[in-house]
């Protein structure tokens, strides 16, 4: 971070690399829209190599400082324009795919299974901002509460409830949607 403060491009170049990735896919899972997710991304490193200089290690490690901004760009922007679209999976777009064993029972199988994924993204896309966010960084990302804590500024024993909230609701509505599947 020394380095990127003194406006290192190759050191800044090295960590983009090592956290580009998992910082897309969170915010990719926050919004849904991957032109979007790049944006956030963008503007996100776009602040860390502005704010380099303002890294204290002594208040915590880069990675969750690295998350709290690419988390704090989302909030922003969502707060301004109140992005809301239902999350597409990118691993379920194989329908299309030949089957590989030419049985019926396989096709129908991936088409419960997009079926599914659908379902928990709607869920997962309904529940509030703050306890998205929560699920995102620790199912997807899987980070420890202690991380999350850092990246957000709340409380671990706020986070693990909000975590458990979460969960129960994801239940609740993937019950919803299997019995209205039926």
């Amino acid at each position: 971070m020394e380095r990127i403060a003194g406006r290192d491009a190759d050191a800044f170049a090295a960590l983009y690399c090592r956290y580009e990735r998992p910082v897309f896919a969170v915010l990719v899972r926050l919004c849904g829209q991957r032109a979007l997710a790049e944006e956030w991304l963008q503007e996100a490193f776009t602040r860390v190599w502005l704010a380099a200089g303002r890294h204290d290690p002594a208040r915590g490690r880069v990675k969750p400082w690295i998350y709290a901004i690419a988390l704090n760009t989302a909030r922003s922007d969502l707060s301004r324009k109140r992005h809301r679209t239902p999350h597409v999976s990118l691993e379920a777009t194989e329908l299309d795919l030949p089957d590989a064993g030419g049985g019926e029972r396989s096709v129908a199988s991936r088409l419960d299974a997009e079926r599914r994924s659908s379902a928990l993204a709607k869920a997962l896309h309904e529940l509030p901002d703050y306890l998205r966010e929560v699920v995102v960084l620790r199912c997807s990302r899987e980070l420890s509460f202690a991380e999350i804590a850092e990246v957000t500024g709340a409380p671990q024993g706020t986070l693990k409830s909000r975590f458990h909230r979460a969960v129960a609701a994801l239940r609740e509505a993937l019950a919803r949607a299997e019995r209205g599947a039926r």
